[in-house]
Order: structure tokens, then sequence, then C-alpha cells
């Protein structure tokens, strides 16, 4: 037995001894290598090929907001007010991003469109500028500098 071979029993031990991690991640690179799929492992799981439409839909009746407020916005209180305030025919899922900054996702076009003509918006005095996402925009490229009265 060579020493490299000393070693890695001695690792193996440990590992078993510590949930089966040896620490070591040269013998997890080596494990990893040596895992492959071959033709008759077969189908594993099949991906909807639809997901693009899926996201584009759910994008179409979904807004982003931001609380234009000096102060970190209480994300529970701000959900029930916003939920209550809106009414909302089917319901919206509000999420916090960071930064006082929401995704607003709305069961159908018709509460969406009702919340953008019904505003401007506001929560604790604070202006809630809404934008409509574009794409992968990302939400820290979305400046939340207009808003409509």
């Amino acid at each position: 037995m060579g020493l490299g071979n000393v070693s890695e029993g001695r690792e193996m031990q440990e590992g078993s001894r510590n949930g089966g991690w040896s620490g070591n991640g040269y013998e997890i690179v080596r494990l990893c290598g040596s895992m492959s799929l071959k033709e008759r492992d077969g189908l594993v799981r099949t991906l909807k090929t639809n997901l693009t439409e899926v996201g584009l839909r759910r994008m179409a009746i979904s807004l982003v907001g931001k609380v234009l407020s000096p102060k970190p916005v209480n994300r529970d209180v701000f959900r029930g007010v916003m939920r209550k305030f809106w009414q909302t025919r089917e319901g919206v899922e509000i999420e916090s991003v960071r930064d006082n900054i929401f995704t607003f996702q709305f069961g159908n076009m018709e509460d969406k469109r009702r919340i953008i003509s019904g505003g401007p918006w506001s929560f604790n005095d604070a202006l809630i500028v809404l934008e409509e996402p574009e794409g992968t925009r990302d939400f820290q490229r979305m400046v939340f500098n207009k808003a409509e009265f």
C-alpha cells in the first residue's frame, strides 16, 4: 500500500465518522469524475417546453414597485395594507426583492390595469413607483423615477 492509499484510507475512516465527508476535495473531484449518465439510464425528468411562454404570461400580469422612503418598509405590514387597498379579484402575490422594492404578481390583466390606472399609490406617506418588467431586465437597472398623476 503506497502513501497515497494510506492517506485515502485514513480520510475514508474520518469521512465515515463525519457523516460521509472526508474533507478531501480531490476525493470529491475523483468521485464526480467517475459519475456518468449512460443511454441505458434512461429519461430522468422531462422539462416543460413552454417555460418561456409561461414566463412571458406571468410577466405580463406583473409589476415591480419601489416605496420611495428613506426608511425600510415593514414588509408584512406593506403586503397586508396593499392587498386591502387594492382589493383585487383574484388576489395579488407580493414579494420583497430588496431595499423597499417589491414584485406584484396579479391573478389577471384587469386587476393589473386597474392598479396602474388607479394610481399614484402611497404607503406611509411615501410614493410607490410602479414599473412593468421587460424581458430579463434586472431590478438593479430599474430606476423608479416616473409616476403618473
